[in-house]
């Protein structure tokens, strides 16, 4: 009779250190793909907001401009609405940079300078103006020297 007493009272004691143990709670680890931004798309698996398509994309699988003029025209869209008249005419481009002129009212309006840079794979204007630039920034988005000639030499 002692020995099951002891038994029983062994049995207790390790179910309440087994309860206890239980209760631990271990610290929450964050969910594979619960890093969504505000338009639904997760980051963590390379996927970007593209406005235009109004969807999340991988950019590396579709692009969501067809060309830095594209991005350009449809930003400068958004910027000015619908009814401005505009023209870009493109003046320089590679992979990552883009300068383009912008002018209002057809070609030979007045108009300025606009720069886009291609960072996470979309194009986004960086500078749009015709007077002083913040050569710095522009500077430190690498573009190259002959795209910022004229006003930030």
């Amino acid at each position: 009779m002692k020995h099951a007493t002891r038994l029983g009272t062994s049995l207790m004691i390790l179910l309440a250190a087994c309860l206890v143990a239980g209760c631990a709670q271990k610290p929450a680890e964050p969910l594979v793909g619960g890093d969504r931004d505000e338009h639904g798309c997760i980051g963590s698996a390379g996927y970007t907001w593209c406005a235009p398509k109004e969807k999340c994309l991988r950019v590396w699988e579709e692009e969501c401009f067809a060309s830095a003029k594209e991005a350009i025209t449809w930003e400068l869209t958004q910027k000015y609405k619908p009814n401005t008249t505009f023209t870009v005419t493109m003046t320089q481009e590679d992979e990552k940079h883009a300068r383009a002129k912008i002018s209002f009212g057809g070609p030979g309006t007045p108009g300025g300078i606009v720069l886009a840079s291609r960072m996470t794979g979309i194009w986004h204007i960086v500078y749009e103006g015709n007077g002083s630039a913040d050569c710095a920034a522009l500077r430190q988005e690498e573009f190259p020297a002959d795209m910022l000639q004229g006003f930030c030499d």
